[in-house]
């Protein structure tokens, strides 16, 4: 595998890794959820804290799946087939809106525990994404390589 393939596979493994760690980060955040079902149930200050760590770790997120989606769209450019390109890249917009859902939601209200639910959701969503999907690219990266 040539070095260029070799650094994207390190990447991809890497942000995977990245992302999952920032859900952790963000369903760690509260330890509330459970107790309350909202965030207003939580006293002012605790509540203020709470949802500024939340809202920035839910940013980061979304940037470092951009930057990520990016990236694997970039490589499926030359190495996938047109099908597991478009499944793919529809897999990349279903994420979007189910972080888009959980920006809208949490601008609203700033329940930080509607916000945690969704993250939830989220990671089992990348998990199946990973398996589904990243495996493919890997081996249609590996399946390029052989052929040059």
């Amino acid at each position: 595998m040539s070095p260029n393939q070799e650094e994207s596979l390190t990447r991809i493994r890497r942000d995977h890794e990245h992302m999952l760690r920032l859900i952790e980060r963000i369903t760690g955040e509260c330890d509330q959820v459970g107790v309350h079902e909202n965030c207003n149930d939580c006293q002012p200050t605790r509540r203020h804290i709470c949802h500024g760590n939340i809202e920035q770790l839910i940013r980061s997120f979304v940037e470092a799946t951009l930057k990520h989606n990016f990236l694997e769209s970039m490589l499926m450019e030359h190495y996938v087939p047109e099908a597991h390109r478009i499944a793919h890249n529809q897999a990349h917009l279903d994420i979007a809106r189910q972080l888009k859902e959980i920006r809208v939601i949490f601008s609203e209200d700033g329940n930080c525990v509607l916000a945690i639910d969704g993250m939830e959701k989220i990671r089992q969503t990348l998990i199946d994404h990973f398996q589904h999907y990243d495996q493919h690219l890997e081996g249609y990266l590996k399946l390029a390589e052989t052929r040059a």
